[in-house]
């Protein structure tokens, strides 16, 4: 045997590896058993590309684990493409050279991303499902272990979070659902690779609305892309969600400033629902936009720490992100003491209208008073009382009655009573 012989049969050993029922990787191909055909003694020789199909992972085990290897170094049989549950909703895109996005499959995607001559973008959309099916489903991709714990969970148990690995980024982030109304807390996870970004949600479609169809047309406008890197697509798809909290923060101010104007001609016309609700709506703003930009600083500070983000060539469009994100949070919580204020106005106004209306009550009970002394010595049982038999004394009772009411209801307005 040969010295090249020997050198390519140690190469095979080696790299023989069980990856499925069906097939072995030995080298840079596959030995696929004809298993269904009764044939289990013939072998099939067959290339990498060939050999992808539903029963390979997404990424290696040890693509983390070795901190020699990057995405583009992981064999074939790392990657899959994937089929989607019922339900299930997944977008694969690549990026051109000019910074915009075309539609591709997801085995096109994984293919050019290993390769690393192109940058590509997969959305998986779970919506909501079972817990269990999700996490088996996922499972079959080989992510890292923490992405798999994390969005396996049902989404409201997730929190905004930037995990750094050697070889990939992990970032959680809050985002406004396309229903502003709802009380769901959602939450987006995305996967960076050297290039490849994998975004996955599993929030209810019924809960928070479609956003893909605006996130598609947004990230497919010319010049959307700062640049044509799964990075450059990472903080594209970042700066749509903060825009779409930025643009909601911006109505709510508008929405506030049209209250305190109507309040400032008439405050009886701003009602306290309004108020409450514009207060609710901001607390829900408000807690996106601190996270979004918790976020934003963590993923600024995570680019020295792993392979899965680089942002050498985009450190404008970062801080454009930044300044976006900080501005918001800012916005919001100026807006929250100017709703606060818009409420004590609104209570002050309410407490006057109560103490003006204590004040009738009092000026009546006043008036009434002397009446009422007048009345009880009258109804006294005396047999001697000389103003009962008196010729004019029903008269004159009456008249000095009069006289005191006017004469008190006189005085509480000269004295400003009734201001």
């Amino acid at each position: 045997m040969s010295e090249r012989e020997r050198e390519n049969d140690n190469k095979r050993d080696s790299f023989i590896r069980a990856t499925s029922d069906r097939s072995i990787r030995v080298g840079d191909f596959f030995i696929r058993k004809d298993i269904e055909n009764g044939c289990g003694g013939e072998t099939e020789l067959v290339s990498a590309d060939q050999a992808i199909d539903e029963k390979f992972p997404l990424l290696s085990q040890h693509i983390l684990g070795n901190r020699d290897r990057s995405f583009s170094d992981m064999s074939d049989r790392s990657i899959v493409t994937f089929q989607a549950l019922p339900g299930m909703k997944i977008r694969s895109h690549g990026v051109r050279p000019d910074c915009t996005l075309y539609d591709c499959t997801s085995k096109e995607a994984l293919v050019g991303a290993k390769k690393g001559k192109q940058h590509y973008w997969i959305d998986i959309d779970a919506d909501e499902r079972d817990t269990a099916e999700l996490k088996e489903w996922l499972s079959g991709l080989k992510l890292p272990r923490f992405f798999l714990s994390v969005i396996a969970e049902r989404s409201e148990t997730w929190a905004s979070q930037v995990v750094a690995l050697k070889k990939a980024c992990i970032t959680i982030v809050r985002y406004l659902p396309k229903n502003e109304v709802t009380d769901e807390v959602t939450h987006l996870a995305a996967l960076s690779l050297p290039n490849l970004l994998l975004t996955f949600t599993s929030v209810p479609r019924s809960e928070t609305g479609e956003l893909y169809s605006a996130i598609h047309a947004y990230m497919h406008t010319d010049e959307r892309l700062p640049s044509s890197t799964a990075s450059g697509v990472m903080l594209a798809w970042m700066r749509f969600h903060m825009d779409r909290t930025s643009r909601s923060v911006r109505l709510l101010r508008s929405r506030v400033l049209k209250m305190d104007e109507v309040m400032d001609r008439d405050i009886a016309a701003v009602s306290i629902v309004a108020i409450i609700e514009a207060k609710e709506q901001l607390l829900r703003l408000l807690a996106v936009a601190e996270e979004q930009n918790e976020c934003v600083e963590a993923l600024s500070g995570a680019e020295a720490d792993t392979d899965g983000l680089d942002f050498s060539g985009l450190k404008g469009s970062l801080s454009v992100l930044q300044a976006t994100a900080a501005a918001t949070e800012r916005t919001a919580l100026r807006l929250e003491k100017h709703i606060a204020d818009l409420r004590q106005r609104y209570e002050g106004h309410q407490h006057d209208r109560t103490n003006r209306r204590l004040a009738v009550l009092t000026v009546i009970s006043a008036i009434f008073l002397p009446l009422t002394l007048f009345s009880g010595i009258w109804g006294m049982n005396f047999d001697y009382m000389p103003e009962l038999t008196a010729k004019d004394g029903y008269f004159m009772a009456l008249l000095l009655m009069v006289t005191i009411a006017c004469s008190m209801l006189f005085w509480f307005w000269k004295t400003g009573w009734f201001d």
